[in-house]
């Protein structure tokens, strides 16, 4: 009986602790981006085309509040509308990184980090975005502003 009593002490010490090892950081982004863009074929009403992504965002909430926005994007657009998926790195001004995925539309899109360095390393959660500004087009480049709030966590 000791035995099973002192397991039970233990997990549920465990269980106490446990919630002492991650911090959880709920943030709101915002950023404006250069995009240049690659078209790579149309197949009927369907276009396919690549990004490449660069920009700043601005943070609140977070453990920095600046970073550098580098993106590799896939997308397609049709009548329907405009469908993509990313990878970026983002680079705070101490030089600590996440790499984070993107999937989604210019409306709604969704997030999540899989990676960080420094500050940031054990990195997860995400969060959600849109797009809020298009600007004008100047082929083959354009600038694109967006908007997102997410929660991360970080071990402690």
């Amino acid at each position: 009986m000791k035995r099973i009593n002192t397991i039970a002490a233990a997990l549920a010490a465990a269980g106490i602790a446990g919630s002492a090892w991650a911090a959880d950081y709920p943030f709101e982004s915002k950023g404006c981006l250069v995009n240049e863009a690659t078209v790579l074929g149309k197949v009927g009403d369907v276009t396919v085309g690549t990004n490449v992504t660069r920009g700043n965002i601005d943070m609140t909430g977070g453990k920095s509040d600046q970073f550098t926005h580098d993106c590799r994007v896939l997308w397609s657009a049709s009548k329907a509308g405009l469908e993509f998926t990313n990878r970026c790195i983002n680079t705070d001004k101490d030089g600590d990184k996440t790499i984070s995925v993107a999937t989604g539309t210019p409306k709604s899109f969704q997030w999540k980090f899989i990676s960080g360095t420094g500050k940031f390393a054990g990195i997860a959660g995400g969060g959600s975005g849109e797009i809020v500004t298009r600007y004008p087009r100047a082929e083959p480049v354009s600038v694109s502003c967006w908007q997102g709030k997410g929660t991360y966590t970080l071990p402690q």
